[in-house]
């Protein structure tokens, strides 16, 4: 069973931040699918869907992003498989935006909430779907950037952006994570 995690801050003041783009992909397959279950805990919202006949957990940490690692590590003592079955998505200033990687077994590249799934699981084993927020912080903290909308102009871009990972969500469910990297490392 593959578990996602979108990676993002609770509460209606963060709802349309860079650093919530992980929950904008969790609702997007969400949307797509209709839960057959829901997934109700202290750490985190979910769902079960079926995408190819095949359940899948998604999830919502109610955690900050800097925290995240402990919604994770309570899924997986919940959920147990393989550390590789689980895929947690997440900002990255270092892409470009609108573009998405999938990685594995790498550092947390300065991201805290990567950091502390790492810290967790006490492996990088898990895979994670990079969504580019770009990394225009010349007139803004990082803080403040990663805390920011996204201009006008990096609406649609962004948008896309949230297209792809759903789409390479649902292809390392159907095939392999491996094709899904073949298909969106681009």
């Amino acid at each position: 069973m593959k578990i996602f995690i979108g990676l993002g801050n609770p509460g209606l003041k963060y709802q349309d931040t860079r650093h919530n783009i992980g929950f904008e992909v969790i609702n997007s397959i969400r949307n797509k699918y209709s839960p057959k279950d829901v997934i109700k805990t202290d750490y985190c919202k979910g769902w079960i869907v079926s995408i190819a006949g095949k359940e899948t957990v998604i999830a919502k940490p109610k955690t900050f992003v800097n925290e995240s690692g402990v919604a994770v590590k309570k899924l997986y003592d919940r959920f147990g498989g393989s550390i590789d079955d689980y895929i947690v998505i997440h900002d990255d200033l270092d892409i470009e935006v609108g573009k998405i990687k999938i990685v594995n077994n790498k550092g947390a590249g300065g991201h805290n909430g990567i950091s502390s799934v790492i810290s967790e699981l006490n492996s990088k084993d898990f895979f994670r779907i990079r969504v580019g927020i770009g990394r225009d912080i010349e007139e803004a903290s990082y803080i403040n950037y990663v805390l920011s909308s996204f201009k006008t102009e990096e609406k649609p871009l962004i948008e896309e952006a949230v297209k792809l990972a759903t789409m390479a969500c649902e292809e390392m469910v159907r095939s392999s994570t491996a094709k899904a990297m073949t298909i969106y490392n681009k």
